[in-house]
């Protein structure tokens, strides 16, 4: 029992007093909340934190990222981690590296894990985010650097949600206001190339002369044919027919400005019209994508995640590891344990051998 039970707890009691250098924890409470949910009701809020709703696939994210590589390599880089584990004051089997650990990234991963750790306290719904190292102020150095590298994610999450939801509604828009400056472009060259600014109202007022000239000409001839019948050789007869002439040849020449050739203005109107419809189709389409562009900024900022921290990482006043006492306790237990089962092994070996 000595040799099994008492030595090998001796040496333990030994190490764990006397050798063994003390760690500290440093302790942040944060959670990871969306714009949707801070702005919904009491009672919806009441009801997602009673069913345990509140932890959202976000905030699994974060905790996931605290213990993952990218964060670890991020912390070799800018915040010395490899120095806080490889410290002077750390004992020859709690450092990193030590005799038994190979020195490579995959070892040091796995001697991270161990010391920073991010979990849900399933009584707050909070997550803790713990770091343990062999100084205070490296504990909440290294702990306040996690909590701001995860900060960091949470925005480039937003950035890309922002991106995944506007960007092609903001490339439509983009591209119908192109085309809607091209068809200007082709509208302001109709016009330059035809002198003409609309020809809608130029051909109202084209249309105006046409009948003017036409109630001239009516009134002229029905003139004419009264003074035929009334007054034979009146000298007003000659007179009235040039004037028909006149007014015959200016209605033809009003009509040539309004159909009939390619020169005349029914071509271009219909011209005019066909761009004046394409325009009101495209300021439609622009319309109702600037809606849908609206929409998903309003929807993007609904999904907007935030980081809040509840607690601050804070900085340890004492050792909370080695814990003497429940190391002591388990090494006995296990020790003890081994060397009754090894004796009943034993007694049991030489009863069968007796019989």
């Amino acid at each position: 029992m000595t040799f099994f039970v008492i030595l090998p707890n001796l040496i333990f009691f030994i190490y764990l007093s006397c050798i063994a250098s003390p760690q500290y924890v440093s302790e942040a409470h944060f959670m990871v909340r969306s714009e949707k949910s801070q702005s919904g009701t009491p009672l919806a809020l009441m009801m997602e934190m009673g069913g345990g709703a509140i932890t959202s696939e976000n905030t699994y994210a974060v905790q996931d990222y605290m213990v993952s590589r990218d964060a670890m390599e991020l912390l070799l880089k800018q915040d010395g981690l490899a120095k806080v584990f490889d410290s002077h004051g750390a004992d020859f089997i709690a450092r990193y590296p030590n005799w038994f650990s190979r020195q490579d990234m995959e070892s040091f991963f796995k001697y991270y894990k161990k010391h920073v750790k991010a979990q849900i306290d399933g009584e707050t719904s909070l997550s803790v985010l713990t770091v343990r190292t062999f100084s205070p102020a490296d504990s909440q150095r290294i702990a306040q650097a996690l909590v701001a590298a995860a900060e960091n994610l949470v925005n480039e999450i937003n950035v890309r949600q922002r991106q995944n939801l506007i960007g092609a509604a903001q490339m439509e828009v983009s591209q119908t206001m192109e085309k809607l400056k091209e068809l200007q472009a082709r509208l302001a060259n109709f016009r330059d190339a035809n002198a003409i600014i609309d020809p809608g109202k130029q051909s109202v007022s084209l249309l105006g002369t046409e009948y003017t000239l036409q109630s001239m000409l009516t009134s002229t001839q029905m003139r004419l044919a009264q003074t035929l019948k009334t007054a034979p050789d009146s000298p007003s007869i000659p007179i009235y027919q040039n004037q028909i002439a006149v007014l015959q040849q200016e209605l033809k020449t009003a009509s040539a400005r309004l159909t009939g050739a390619t020169h005349s203005l029914v071509p271009k109107l219909s011209e005019y019209d066909l761009l004046t419809v394409e325009r009101q189709l495209l300021e439609k389409v622009l319309l109702s994508e600037v809606t849908s562009l609206e929409s998903a900024k309003a929807q993007a900022d609904r999904q907007m995640v935030f980081l809040e921290e509840v607690s601050k990482p804070n900085k340890p006043d004492y050792p909370e590891y080695p814990p003497l006492i429940v190391f002591m306790f388990i090494s006995l237990a296990c020790t003890y344990g081994v060397y009754a089962s090894a004796r009943l092994l034993i007694a049991g070996a030489r009863e069968h051998k007796i019989s």
